[in-house]
């Protein structure tokens, strides 16, 4: 047999078994699909079942994360989006930073770790992965504003901490045993705000770009063609010809790409319409794939070694999660005109699951950074943790705080209204 036959087998026997959790999930089961496909990949890791697949940093980073958080951006509903964004950008400009100190100084005291490695391993758990969350609340018609700022919050921390990993880590190249002072963090946040500043433009340069295009060459099959070129092409001219940050490239390419036709849109509206559910198609497909692999994947005696640290990461992820949701709403409900619900930042807390970007920034780690196996063996002991316990308890949250009633009933009455 070939190998390229084998490769597609083995793929085609990973979407048969996706399929099975599909229909599972939307016949019988109460649980987030992805978090679902988490969990049978790791009884698929604890049988010692080979699926002759392994995800990799370059695969995540480079395959993966582009189409999808294109995907994800070119959904939001951007009128939706701008109403809505202080919360997700102050939790990203500030909350993420501060994340990163909160959690990296405990983490220090908490495990023994060097200060950097410590600050290493907070930026690489702190990032959230809406998939698992959306997909509960496209079930159950979750209010908008709810689900824009979890799912802006996340496209956008995903780049963020990225981009904090990758200076902490150049940084720790460039001096063997780098000491944190006034210094040290002017150079940390001059690099991030560069980086970060200059690919997020890049992106929205590329995108507008494509606009342009598309509006001269409004046909559909051309159009799906330019935002591929667009999702991929942003990151890679970013990431590997300048050197700044490809995935806030792809976001701000997606930002700035129309794929909603309004009024004064010179493209068909049905051409949009099969842009936006292609991509739909293929992320969907791309994540589906991806999180059978995260559980398949998992370590299973490195993280029963490690289990107690395992269960104190775990709790502090969550608490200092808890804290920069709770204090930083609580800021922007004083200086804002619309409050954020006190039902909304428990969402936001309890659902801020850490799965895909985690993983893939710790297997992107040197083999020359200190405590590198245990900090790779927490964080996925921590994603894993995550899916299991907030995951399978996040409908039963939603319940017991009353979103999902009340918004099931606010769906009810949105599709009885279609309806007539």
């Amino acid at each position: 047999m070939s190998a390229t036959l084998q490769l597609v087998l083995r793929v085609l026997w990973l979407l048969g078994l996706a399929l099975v959790v599909r229909v599972a999930v939307d016949t019988w089961l109460d649980v987030p699909y992805s978090v679902l496909l988490i969990l049978v990949g790791v009884v698929i890791s604890v049988l010692h079942v080979d699926v002759g697949l392994r995800l990799s940093n370059e695969v995540v980073m480079t395959l993966v994360l582009p189409p999808v958080l294109f995907n994800g951006v070119i959904e939001l509903n951007r009128t939706a989006l701008r109403e809505n964004l202080a919360v997700p950008l102050v939790l990203v400009v500030l909350g993420i930073p501060l994340a990163v100190v909160l959690l990296g100084t405990v983490s220090t005291v908490a495990f023994g770790l060097p200060i950097l490695s410590s600050f290493l391993f907070a930026a690489i758990v702190v990032p959230t992965d809406p998939i698992a969350v959306l997909s509960l609340f496209e079930e159950v018609d979750v209010p908008e504003q709810l689900s824009v700022m979890i799912d802006s919050e996340s496209l956008f921390n995903d780049g963020v901490a990225i981009v904090i990993v990758n200076v902490l880590t150049s940084i720790a190249a460039e001096q063997s045993h780098p000491t944190i002072s006034l210094e040290f963090a002017g150079t940390v946040v001059q690099d991030f705000l560069v980086i970060s500043a200059v690919g997020f433009l890049v992106g929205s340069v590329c995108g507008y770009g494509t606009t342009l295009f598309v509006r001269r060459v409004p046909e559909r099959m051309a159009i799906l063609l330019a935002t591929i070129l667009t999702a991929y092409g942003s990151y890679v001219l970013a990431e590997h010809v300048i050197g700044v940050s490809g995935i806030l490239a792809t976001v701000g390419a997606g930002l700035y790409v129309e794929t909603i036709a309004d009024e004064e849109s010179v493209i068909d509206h049905h051409a949009l319409e099969f842009v936006r559910d292609t991509w739909d198609g293929g992320a969907f497909l791309l994540s589906t794939l991806v999180y059978v692999l995260i559980g398949a994947q998992v370590p299973i005696s490195d993280l029963v070694g490690h289990r107690w640290a395992i269960l104190v990461a775990a709790a502090l992820v969550l608490l200092v999660r808890a804290v920069v949701v709770y204090g930083l709403v609580g800021v922007v409900n004083v200086t804002a005109t619309k409050n954020v619900p006190n039902s909304y930042q428990h969402v936001l807390v309890w659902g801020g699951l850490h799965t895909v970007v985690p993983i893939a920034l710790a297997l992107g780690l040197p083999p020359w950074i200190p405590h590198r196996e245990f900090i790779q063996t927490v964080v996925f002991g921590v994603a894993i943790t995550g899916a299991v316990v907030q995951g399978l308890l996040l409908p039963s949250v939603l319940r017991i705080i009353g979103i999902r009633d009340r918004a099931s009933r606010v769906g009810a009455v949105d599709r009885a209204e279609r309806r007539r």
